[in-house]
């Protein structure tokens, strides 16, 4: 029988998880999971949404549209699974009340507003037994699988000593999809943990623990505004430039920027002790001038695996189901560790001092994320309905 699944929150990224679904049951000879609700609680998304993706489908075979999750919790509604697609700082509302009543959770990255309340999620899926899982699509799907293998294992560039990882986004003084993102109450370090999470979990998979963090960070613009939204006092830093550590011995120059202009620029470059990986192609010690492209082991991975990364996820949530023990790429755990990356980044711009990840994740390292519990209490006197 398939699971029943639940979406909650229809922003864009839900459309991401719908492929998913879809993408997963295609390997199957029978439907794993149904979309059997969706739930947006702005007036009129949810049914036009299901009506853009089932639009040949009749009515009672498409999903049913709610406007309030909690109508999840017990009756007729009640799913198997729930993705939560919401702003960061219902994350912890929302998954409390799904792993009491015993719904598994798929939380799209990231895990939880801060380390805090990401612990809290962790620890009562334990004590619950629920399974969770974290979506975080740069780390998931069977061709991302097969490139941390052959980082992991040196198989061409040896082992790796050194990595530049860059972006620049939000490029025309906007929100970049929605101001919530730019809000610690909402959205906690704002878009460096939104995107950040990506690449430290990147990190983490490609090099093993990160030991410590060092960085600066700046805030750009404090207003932002446009003809939707209006104007919106910012109170997230704009861009941060920090070196990590990393327990193998791998030095990483990590820049994120989300106030740029211009041209939107990524670019990451890998250097190990027999060569270097940039722009998918490896250059070996002395062939500078013959790139070739990596060499996986395509044994090394399992065919089972998905290539789309958010099949994948909802592969793991459905293994984790049959095995509480699975292994999962998503687990809270790891989804914790990259967050806490981040956080030790911005703790030691508010700080100047480098600090260990380690303690940002115990919380002996927490006055940047006090300020971010401290926006969270503020916005909770105002209406943040709109900025979503």
């Amino acid at each position: 029988m398939s699971a029943k699944l639940a979406l909650v929150g229809l922003g864009h990224i839900a459309e991401a998880h719908l492929d998913g679904v879809r993408a997963l049951n295609a390997m199957s000879d029978q439907p794993l999971i149904d979309v059997t609700a969706v739930v947006d609680s702005y007036p009129g998304r949810a049914g036009q949404w299901v009506e853009r993706h089932w639009p040949d489908t009749a009515g009672d075979r498409r999903p049913t549209v709610l406007e309030d999750w909690h109508a999840l919790i017990e009756g007729v509604h009640k799913p198997d699974i729930v993705s939560v697609l919401l702003p960061h700082h219902l994350h912890l509302e929302v998954a409390e009340a799904l792993l009491n009543a015993g719904i598994g959770v798929q939380m799209q990255k990231p895990i939880g507003l801060a380390i805090r309340d990401a612990k809290q999620m962790a620890d009562l899926a334990d004590r619950t037994g629920t399974p969770m899982v974290v979506c975080e699509p740069s780390v998931l799907g069977r061709g991302e699988r097969l490139t941390l293998d052959w980082l992991r294992r040196g198989l061409q560039i040896g082992q790796p000593t050194f990595m530049l990882d860059q972006a620049v986004i939000d490029l025309h003084g906007g929100f970049f999809m929605t101001p919530w993102r730019h809000l610690k109450g909402m959205a906690g370090a704002g878009w460096f943990i939104d995107h950040g999470v990506h690449r430290t979990h990147w990190m983490l998979e490609a090099f093993g623990p990160c030991e410590t963090a060092y960085a600066q960070t700046r805030q750009i613009e404090p207003v932002r505004e446009n003809e939707r939204w209006g104007r919106v006092a910012v109170d997230t830093e704009d861009l941060a430039a920090a070196v990590l550590r990393f327990a193998s011995g791998v030095v990483v120059q990590w820049t994120v920027m989300s106030g740029g202009r211009g041209k939107g620029h990524r670019h990451v470059q890998i250097w190990g002790t027999d060569g270097s990986f940039h722009d998918g192609k490896v250059t070996c010690t002395g062939r500078d001038d013959q790139p070739e492209p990596p060499r996986y082991d395509a044994s090394s991975v399992s065919k089972q695996i998905p290539d789309n990364p958010f099949a994948h996820s909802y592969q793991e949530l459905l293994n984790r189901f049959d095995d509480p023990q699975a292994f999962v790429v998503g687990d809270p755990r790891r989804a914790i560790e990259a967050e806490a990356i981040v956080y030790a980044c911005l703790e030691s711009a508010h700080t100047g001092a480098a600090v260990r990840v380690a303690d940002v994740i115990d919380g002996r390292a927490d006055s940047y994320e006090q300020t971010v519990w401290a926006a969270r209490d503020a916005a909770l006197a105002m209406n943040m309905h709109a900025l979503t």
